[in-house]
């Protein structure tokens, strides 16, 4: 009975926003008139989408109630893995412990996003163009003022004074995928300065104790953007009002700016790994630090109405994403890898 009901849901759904119509979708009298509660947690990156896609989502679907949270994408991971909420979110690919710890956990990818360096305007005017042992010897500080950053690596900025570094303390699958970039430095062959990254790619680091660590991508954005000395990383959608680095991908050796069709540009035409390394991407045009966005779900705690808003995401639910500057993957080969993998999850209550 659950096998079928799902199969209609999904047909339903599928062949009316193929046809260009917004349904409303009417419960199974069963389970009487709602409301129906999904309950979301985990990263700050993947809130922001999941409460624009709760307030589009419930005017489609009057009789459901989406509730996102934050808390960090590790949070996500474990709350879905406990089977405490019927979504997490998280902004990185969950590591392998984590993986092979939960194997009813399962990872679809519902977005992309480029993940970028910020600077407070007065530290260059509105360019500034890093490569990957740049950005090591400023986050590791091996490098602790702009004159040093001027002198290291040839070149001109305007700030002179401390370089003040602003990073996450939460456990953040941004700082995890940032990290991972920084161990890249090896491939960035810098004529003036080679530095390795040795903090590892951990959601949590053990930054430098003169480095200011807040909370989420909001708290870092505001703390560079009231900083005239202040740098850090953060999410696309995260970058208003801040100088955005352009990064180095040294796959086709280009500074390339962050932005929806270049992190987009990092996607291979057929995905079959939703942790496929997406980081100096050698397609062209192709920004260094894409990466895909994620939902959790445990194939033991899956609400048939979870997953009518799971397949609203993956179709309707696109059309929103650039409203809050992240990059739809609707025609690309993640989609068709997240729409055959919840096609193949089963509703556990019936």
């Amino acid at each position: 009975m659950a096998s079928i009901k799902r199969q209609l849901m999904v047909f339903i759904l599928g062949m009316l926003i193929t046809l260009g119509f917004v349904v409303i979708l009417t419960p199974p009298s069963e389970y009487g008139g709602g409301p129906y509660t999904i309950t979301t947690a985990g990263s700050t990156t993947v809130f922001t989408l999941s409460q624009e896609w709760a307030t589009r989502f419930q005017f489609d679907y009057p009789a459901f109630v989406v509730n996102p949270s934050t808390g960090g994408s590790g949070l996500g991971q474990s709350q879905v893995a406990q089977q405490l909420i019927d979504i997490g979110a998280t902004s990185s690919f969950p590591d392998n412990d984590y993986v092979l710890a939960n194997p009813a956990v399962k990872v679809i990818p519902v977005s992309a996003d480029a993940l970028g360096i910020v600077a407070n305007p007065d530290v260059n005017g509105s360019t500034l163009n890093l490569d990957c042992d740049m950005a090591v010897a400023i986050f590791q500080r091996n490098i602790s003022t702009w004159e040093e950053l001027e002198s290291t690596f040839g070149v001109a900025i305007a700030q002179s004074g401390s370089i003040n570094v602003y990073v996450r303390s939460d456990a953040s699958g941004t700082t995890a995928t940032f990290a991972r970039w920084l161990e890249t430095s090896d491939e960035t062959a810098n004529p003036h300065a080679n530095y390795t990254w040795a903090l590892g790619h951990s959601e949590t680091l053990s930054w430098a104790p003169e480095i200011s660590s807040v909370d989420g991508n909001p708290g870092v954005a505001a703390g560079v953007l009231n900083d005239a000395q202040g740098i850090g990383y953060v999410g696309l959608a995260f970058m208003s009002g801040l100088i955005s680095a352009d990064l180095y991908n040294p796959s086709i050796d280009e500074y390339i700016k962050p932005s929806l069709g270049n992190a987009l540009k990092a996607l291979p035409s057929v995905l079959s790994d939703p942790g496929a390394n997406l980081m100096n991407s050698d397609l062209e045009g192709s920004y260094p630090i894409a990466r895909l966005l994620y939902y959790l779900v445990h194939e033991g705690n899956v609400a048939w109405y979870a997953l009518v808003y799971l397949n609203w995401v993956l179709t309707r639910g696109q059309t929103f994403i650039s409203d809050v500057g992240y990059v739809p993957i609707n025609g690309t080969s993640a989609i068709i890898y997240s729409l055959n993998l919840v096609s193949l999850l089963e509703p556990t209550d019936s």
